[in-house]
């Protein structure tokens, strides 16, 4: 993509605390909690998820994409909290069932020990995080990144077009703003409602990271949508779409500084990461 070199800064400090989610009532993960109750709390989620898997497996019609990757993700959360290896994937009859049967063997397995560990676990932010909103949200940072033409639609919608007619890049156009808003600002959607889901596992200062992160890679998409529409050859005007560019990377740069300190007060960053 055409060089952008302007480059926002900025240092956020985030308190780490972690949180409780789910249908139990709000309790500090540093609370004592015995086996007997952390047994009950995890079966009442269990409950909820054979309930669910039931309702997605007697559908009448199809289910939106929204509610099952809900419950993939609530699948998903309960299966890491409790070490099983057990994932849930793909929307088919037939894996609801197999899941949802051997996570209930999985859950019944625990001893009290486990049944307390799996349920601290449950309730930690960075478990909520890691697999409820982080493979999204580093799709989201490859998408906005505007050097990355593998997955940032408008560097490669730029890179291919730069020569071209003005009917082949009006051509173009539709596909590829299409492209941002099915994929890319889909998957923002699917991470502001699990945010707003788990919103009593994080502390107020997590919390307005997440949002603050999400807002402003959607930001970033925006103005991505907006360069392409007004895109011009390289011979023509191309200062309103480049502006709308240096936008897109600011926005992009905003949001990365709240994550990665978010990522870095959870442990989980890596180096070189954005």
């Amino acid at each position: 993509m055409r060089s952008i070199s302007k480059i926002t800064t900025g240092t956020i400090t985030i308190a780490l605390a972690l949180g409780l989610m789910g249908c139990s009532p709000t309790r500090s993960n540093n609370e004592s909690i015995d086996g007997s109750e952390a047994k009950k709390e995890l079966a009442i989620e269990l409950k909820f998820l054979q309930n669910e898997s039931e309702r997605l497996i007697n559908k009448d019609g199809k289910i939106e994409d929204k509610t099952f990757q809900s419950y993939k993700n609530d699948f998903n959360l309960l299966s890491a909290s409790i070490s099983s290896t057990t994932k849930m994937e793909t929307q088919s009859d037939s894996e609801l069932k197999e899941s949802i049967a051997q996570l209930k063997r999985d859950v019944d397995a625990l001893t009290e020990k486990e049944y307390v560990k799996s349920y601290k676990r449950f309730n930690s932010s960075k478990t909520i995080y890691e697999v409820t909103l982080m493979n999204n949200m580093h799709d989201i940072i490859d998408a906005t990144k505007d050097w990355d033409e593998d997955h940032n639609e408008l560097a490669l919608f730029d890179n291919k077009h730069m020569r071209s007619s003005r009917a082949q890049i009006k051509k173009d156009m539709g596909p590829a703003i299409d492209h941002i808003n099915t994929v890319s600002k889909y998957k923002i959607e699917l991470m502001q409602d699990e945010i707003q889901k788990h919103r009593d596992s994080f502390t107020k200062l997590q919390l307005e990271q997440l949002k603050k992160a999400t807002h402003n890679f959607d930001l970033s998409l925006n103005d991505q949508i907006k360069s392409i529409q007004f895109y011009k050859p390289i011979s023509g005007d191309y200062n309103v779409s480049r502006d709308f560019s240096y936008n897109s990377y600011d926005k992009y740069t905003n949001a990365c500084v709240y994550i990665t300190d978010f990522e870095s007060n959870l442990g989980i960053a890596k180096a070189g990461e954005f």
